[in-house]
């Protein structure tokens, strides 16, 4: 295959997935599948540490090092380590990949997060997989005049990041279903740009479901994100959130007419983040309601393989994240049937954490 000049295309590099507990994980599985296919001599282990430590620091400035996956709880620990920071990781305050970059005197660590790209491809993939003979760029969204929204069930940096995701392909306003109305605050707080032009929303019961999103001239959700834990609801305040979502699930959809990019759905798309067990409580509600459900695997897929295509260009942006040109359809073919097929990992003894009795490392002073 020939490559453009730029692209780095690392051989026999190794690359690690950070954070603790990660034992678990099945990224490894799929990131060294593209490896393998690559025939790259490259890596992919898991790392466990619930700190940025100096022995974490110098793997990451190692010349051995080749990219890395971050996870809980060093997330947002990392970002001061890094070099640079993409827009998507400033608007969420999030890393979850680094990618290392050419420079002219070397290499620089850019901390990106592809949480967004996953959530975002694989919506985008079940919009296509309802419209199988049209051709939808992988940078495709709704204009205004659609009036379509997005809705999030959660809070933390997963609804952020599903929050972004959502902003990226069209939707406006946001709503947002938690049981802390601090949760939301924080999400509101943590990103301006949305919640200070009334972007974002909470809906609290089946009240606010009814003053927001039934009647005329009142926009139409067309995607949600599901970003609870998949156990069932014992409290009043966790029972409500059931209820608020059941509110919306059985709003009758009509979907809007005019011109657009990315099509509207035939059936409302819901992505369901957790995937253990893969038909979760509330996938199971969603897919009776009459929604197209997605369960988390996909989204998963898809931000492993948005990681593979940054670290394969050493370009950190969301459209070398979704260039489906980077990788053989061969490999990625490959990648999804495994993650899709894979059990769950199972643990053998006690994951060990690096990080203990260590202290954190002090970030560097702002110059």
């Amino acid at each position: 295959m020939s490559l453009p000049s730029f692209y780095i295309a690392p051989k026999n590099k190794k690359f690690h997935l950070f954070g603790y507990p990660v034992a678990h994980s099945a990224s490894p599985a799929l990131q060294n599948c593209c490896f393998e296919g690559l025939k790259s001599g490259n890596h992919f282990s898991t790392w466990s540490t619930s700190k940025v430590t100096e022995e974490m620091l110098e793997v990451i400035r190692s010349d051995e090092f080749g990219g890395s996956a971050v996870t809980m709880p060093i997330k947002a620990a990392i970002i001061p380590f890094l070099d640079e920071l993409s827009p998507e990781s400033k608007i969420t305050d999030a890393c979850n990949t680094i990618v290392k970059v050419k420079t002219p005197d070397g290499f620089k660590l850019v901390g990106q997060n592809t949480d967004i790209l996953g959530v975002r491809n694989a919506l985008l993939n079940a919009v296509r997989s309802q419209y199988a003979s049209q051709l939808i760029s992988p940078n495709a969204s709704y204009p205004a005049s659609i009036n379509g929204a997005g809705l999030v069930i959660g809070g933390g940096a997963t609804t952020r990041s599903a929050a972004h995701a959502l902003t990226i392909l069209g939707l406006s306003p946001i709503f947002l279903v938690n049981r802390d109305p601090e949760e939301v605050r924080f999400v509101q707080e943590a990103m301006p740009h949305l919640s200070n032009k009334g972007g974002l929303i909470h809906l609290r019961n089946p009240e606010d479901v009814e003053k927001y999103l039934v009647g005329e001239g009142k926009p139409t959700l067309l995607m949600a994100v599901g970003a609870i834990p998949a156990i069932a609801p014992v409290t009043f305040a966790e029972r409500m959130v059931y209820t608020t979502v059941m509110a919306i699930l059985t709003i009758p959809y009509a979907p809007p007419s005019g011109a657009s990019e990315l099509p509207v759905p035939t059936k409302r798309v819901f992505l369901e983040m957790p995937y253990k067990p893969r038909r979760t409580p509330m996938l199971q509600v969603v897919e009776a309601m009459g929604w197209h459900g997605l369960n988390g695997i996909q989204a998963m897929i898809e931000q492993g393989l948005a990681q593979q295509r940054m670290w394969f260009t050493g370009i950190p942006t969301v459209e070398a994240g979704s260039d489906g040109s980077v990788l053989s359809p061969e490999i990625e073919a490959a990648a999804r049937k495994l993650a899709e097929e894979m059990t769950d990992v199972t643990v053998i003894g006690k994951e060990i954490n690096r990080a203990e009795g260590k202290e954190a490392a002090k970030p560097p002073s702002k110059s």
